[in-house]
């Protein structure tokens, strides 16, 4: 498959265009700053940033092989991973780029998209831990935690609208430091993570191989169209 993958320079994002090379699959990622990413024969890197639409335009059209899938593995920056840590990126920045990113998907016709979202967003929020739930909650992770649910809300009605066959990721409390951790077994907590228990986590590792190797497979990823997995080791 040739994916589109923005956010590929993040911690996770890395990961997941890591896993995607090793799957043999062809990749163009939007960056800001390539030489975050590696060199490979099959990885295109272009410049730019997501927030514009000229840039999305540019990654989509840099290979003569139209997406088959897009990866969007963003997130809402902190001054420091503390919870109680002033945001950096605008309220609604994942919002305001999958905004952007559906338009240009609609106008050229690709279908597939999985979003990393998070745990806790939406329908999830009730089956999180509850000091962990006030947290995200009242604590400026809520910013995160709106603008994802900001994006859930987009990609949902542009599956109703547009026929976008979309999966949204919701994994746990991402853990395995700056290398990602191992790449241990995923249990999926169904749609809403009812069962989830005390503090679960995952470690990005996990969730790039999960994302690659299950939501990206033509037979096992029909089992997650228009769904939201739960995601934790």
């Amino acid at each position: 498959m040739h994916l589109l993958i923005i956010g590929g320079s993040g911690r996770t994002g890395k990961l997941i265009v890591q896993a995607a090379l090793k799957a043999n699959h062809t990749i163009t990622a939007l960056v800001r700053t390539p030489s975050s990413l590696t060199p490979n024969p099959n990885l295109t890197i272009i410049q730019g940033t997501p927030t514009s639409s000229s840039d999305i335009s540019t990654a989509i059209t840099s290979s003569p092989q139209k997406p088959d899938a897009v990866i969007v593995s963003l997130a809402s920056l902190r001054k420091t991973d503390s919870p109680f840590s002033a945001p950096v990126s605008p309220p609604t920045f994942m919002t305001d780029v999958h905004r952007l990113l559906l338009a240009e998907m609609r106008s050229r016709g690709i279908e597939r998209l999985i979003t990393i979202s998070a745990v806790g967003v939406g329908d999830s929020n009730p089956n999180v831990f509850w000091p962990m739930r006030m947290i995200l909650n009242k604590s400026p992770m809520a910013v995160g935690q709106k603008d994802h649910a900001g994006v859930e809300e987009l990609v949902r009605r542009a599956g109703k609208e547009d026929g976008l066959r979309w999966t949204l990721v919701r994994p746990c409390m991402l853990a395995g430091g700056e290398d990602g951790g191992e790449a241990l077994p995923v249990k999926v907590f169904g749609e809403t993570g009812e069962g989830l228990g005390c503090m679960p986590s995952v470690t990005r590792r996990s969730v790039a191989e999960w994302v690659v190797g299950v939501a990206l497979d033509g037979v096992k990823g029909e089992e997650w169209i228009r769904k939201t997995p739960v995601l934790a080791n």
